[in-house]
Parts: C-alpha cells; structure tokens; sequence
C-alpha cells in the first residue's frame, strides 16, 4: 500500500535580491514509498532535501503539485522544531506530542522511558533555552523513539551529539524497521544510510536524479559530477595533489579565480569509497587565517592519520565572506600503500569524524 505520494511537487522561494529574484528548491518531483519501506534521501547542501520533509509534514505548502500521505508522521527535522525555548524540557515533551496528535494518557506512559533515552534527566524540568544543541536532538529523538507513528522521517539525526548517542539512535532506528513502520531517513553518512536503507533517492538542485537500491544510488552519487553551479561557471582549483607516505597524507591545493581577497574558510574532508567520513580538516580549527592576493592562493594540508591500505575520496569546501562558493565532494582519491600493521578503528561505526594533527600552511 502506498503511504507517500509526491505528484509533480514543487517549492519555489523569491530571495530578497534586485529583481526579485526566484529560487526553485524543488521541480516537479513525483514519487511513491510503500508501506514499511525505508527509503534514504541524499544530496548536496542546498539539493532540497529538508524542504522535501518539510513539505510532506505539513510544515510548510508547495508551490505546485501534492503530497499525500497516508498514517500518522512524525518528523525529526532542524534540532528545535516543533519545541518552545521558554518551556521546560518535561512540557516540550507534551507540546511536541500534541503536534503528532498523541494524546496526553500515551505521553504519561512513556515520559519516564523518554526522559532516560534522552539522557538529559538533570535539565528536563530546565526551560529548552539553556540546553546545547545535542541535549535538544536527544531529547526530540527520544520522543519519536518512544511515541509511536506509522511514518518517521529522519534529517541528519547523526549530525548532533555524541558518538554513544549515534549508535543508541542507529539500533532504535533499526528497531523502528523491524516493526514494520515506513522511514525517511536523509543523512550524508553514506555507510549509515547503506546498512539502513534498500532504496535511495538522490536529489540534485531540487530534482530527482536517481530512485532505487542503495548501492547503485551511492556510486551514482560518488561518481556523478558532484560539482556546484557556481563551480561549473568557474574553475577554482587549477591544481591538486594528493599523497601519503606511511602514517602522514599531504594535500596541495592551487586556487585561481577567487572572488575577493579577503580571507577564505577551507574545509577538507576524507571518507570511505561508500561515503562513511573519517577525517575533517579546516583552518578554523587552528585559528589560521588564508588570505588570497590577486584571486589566488596556494596551500599545503599535512596531517597524520592510521589510515589502512586503500583508497580515500577527498572532499573539499570553500567560502568567503560566510558563503560557500566551493563544494565538490569527489575532489581527489587518496590512496595509502600497505605500511605496517598498526590495525583502525571499525570500519562499521557510526563516527562523524576523527581528530588527529593537521596544519594548514599558506605557500
């Protein structure tokens, strides 16, 4: 039985520039999920698909099309949704499951069980305000986890908190397959949404570019030009090299074309073949500035690692001025030669990323 139906949906935003200017962030997307499927949505940022759980949960209307859907839903969208900051965690526990139309007698049941998943017995009755952004997703993750509707749709629940939490939130989704409840799951731990999910959907400047099993969606995803618009319009990066002798990798990056010349912010990352990150490096994690002249600048990443043997994709992100202007996720394969036995972390868990030394150096 069909649960979810998108028919030619679409969500159109106008920006606050000279003329107006409109911004698709869907077009025209239809597809159908069944009853007990779990289904992963991928994606760069800005591939529409938050606003895709948001216009299936009724946050917020499409431009044009329809979604239907048939069950209760519940959604873990942007960490606070659905919460009050001046309320305590105990009554946002309450408020958020009147918006899934649970009724007070099932929350009394499961308040205790809810409270002790979340892990944030000593602040519940502390207004919403003063908890971090990871006692917030804890404590609406452990709502879902505990109030039971027929659909969950999941944006990044593995982004926030702790890597214990992660792994709680891993086995209780995979709870939530074995009753047979439909799941939405968007992640960009691409290992997490392999073990999760048969199908994917990878979405691509707010269209759908691939539907069906998740090992081909991954590859095509890996494999597809990755690049954004504004990279395509121009080539910033006119050189890089990527190496690695024994325990330590080296990344050169030779950027032209850069819009101004104040100070950029780079971000590097290294992940598995299957998309599971391992390593993420930025100059703000050391307090270095990079400063372009003329619209280039060449810089030298170092960084030790206990990579094993094998290949590494590298990512890489730029911006200027706290906007990005350089996102491509399959930059460069790292490759590492068999150097000793030192053994690794398990390929399997759940981890964002792993700190190590790194210096970024201006050449």
């Amino acid at each position: 039985m069909k649960v979810i139906s998108a028919e030619r949906l679409s969500k159109a935003y106008f920006l606050k520039t000279e003329g107006d200017q409109e911004f698709h962030a869907l077009k025209d997307i239809s597809f159908d999920i069944n009853e007990g499927e779990t289904v992963g949505i991928i994606g760069h940022n800005g591939a529409g698909k938050s606003t895709l759980l948001k216009l299936l949960s009724g946050i917020t209307l499409p431009t044009s099309g329809e979604a239907k859907v048939v069950g209760s839903f519940s959604s873990l969208l942007e960490v606070g949704t659905g919460f009050h900051p001046d309320l305590s965690g105990r009554d946002n526990i309450f408020l958020n499951a009147s918006i899934l139309s649970i009724s007070r007698k099932e929350v009394l049941a499961e308040m205790q069980n809810i409270i002790a998943f979340s892990g944030v017995e000593k602040f519940i009755d502390q207004p919403l305000r003063t908890y971090s952004s990871g006692m917030k997703l804890r404590l609406a993750f452990s709502i879902i986890a505990h109030l039971k509707t027929d659909i969950i749709t999941l944006d990044e629940v593995l982004a926030v908190g702790d890597s214990m939490f992660q792994v709680k939130c891993m086995e209780r989704i995979f709870d939530f397959k074995q009753q047979g409840r439909t799941i939405l799951f968007v992640s960009h731990n691409l290992s997490a949404v392999k073990k999760l999910c048969e199908r994917t959907i990878v979405l691509r400047l707010g269209e759908i570019v691939f539907d069906g099993p998740t090992d081909e969606a991954i590859a095509f995803y890996l494999n597809s030009n990755s690049l954004t618009e504004s990279f395509r319009e121009s080539d910033f990066i006119s050189n890089l090299t990527v190496s690695s002798t024994g325990k330590t990798g080296s990344i050169t990056l030779e950027l032209s074309n850069i819009p101004s010349d104040t100070a950029i912010d780079l971000g590097i990352n290294i992940s598995t073949q299957d998309g599971m990150p391992l390593y993420h490096f930025s100059n703000r994690f050391i307090d270095k500035s990079l400063v372009p002249e003329n619209g280039a600048l060449q810089l030298e990443l170092t960084f030790d690692h206990q990579l094993k043997a094998g290949n590494y994709n590298v990512a890489i992100y730029i911006g200027q001025d706290e906007q990005p202007f350089l996102w491509q996720e399959n930059a460069a394969t790292l490759t590492v030669a068999p150097f000793a036995p030192y053994g690794f972390h398990n390929p399997d868990a759940i981890q964002a990323s792993i700190i190590t030394d790194f210096d970024i150096n201006q050449l």
